[in-house]
């Protein structure tokens, strides 16, 4: 699984759906028989760019479209806000390197049932769940338990 250019992953919004996720590029195509294990779970949507949570060598990485970026300690910090003035129904996910910078702000409409985004930023907070989930994921789970 170490430095795979294809990772098996499954998509957020259709759970039974398995992917393969290119990580040279951020991009994705279908399985036509899907593995029985997976390592990450990817947000698929119609305007690039995808977005992907997968582990790979025992840590968990971040991707959105080509850009990587490792879920460590000093790495990143992942949020999910507000936006001003729209009722609470808009909402900013961004990533934000070890010193400040923002490497990553994307804003998007609330919408009904499960949050990639809020649901990302919130795990992605505690840095023991990054560490056992990058380990975790790195040796690939049934795509059942990444069902949020």
């Amino acid at each position: 699984m170490a430095n795979a250019t294809i990772v098996p992953v499954i998509d957020f919004r259709r759970h039974s759906m398995v992917l393969e996720w290119h990580t040279l590029g951020g991009t994705w195509t279908a399985y036509d028989i899907p593995p029985p294990r997976v390592n990450g779970i990817a947000l698929i949507r119609p305007t690039l760019p995808n977005v992907c949570l997968y582990a790979q060598g025992g840590e968990l990485l971040l991707q959105i479209g080509p850009n990587q970026h490792v879920l460590s300690h000093q790495a990143t910090r992942e949020r999910c806000v507000r936006g001003v003035a729209a009722f609470g129904f808009r909402r900013r996910f961004i990533v934000d390197s070890g010193d400040g910078a923002v490497l990553y702000s994307h804003a998007y409409w609330v919408r009904r049932g499960p949050d990639f985004f809020r649901w990302m930023a919130a795990k992605a907070a505690d840095a023991e769940w990054r560490v056992a989930t990058g380990r975790r994921w790195s040796a690939g789970v049934p795509s059942a338990d990444l069902r949020p």
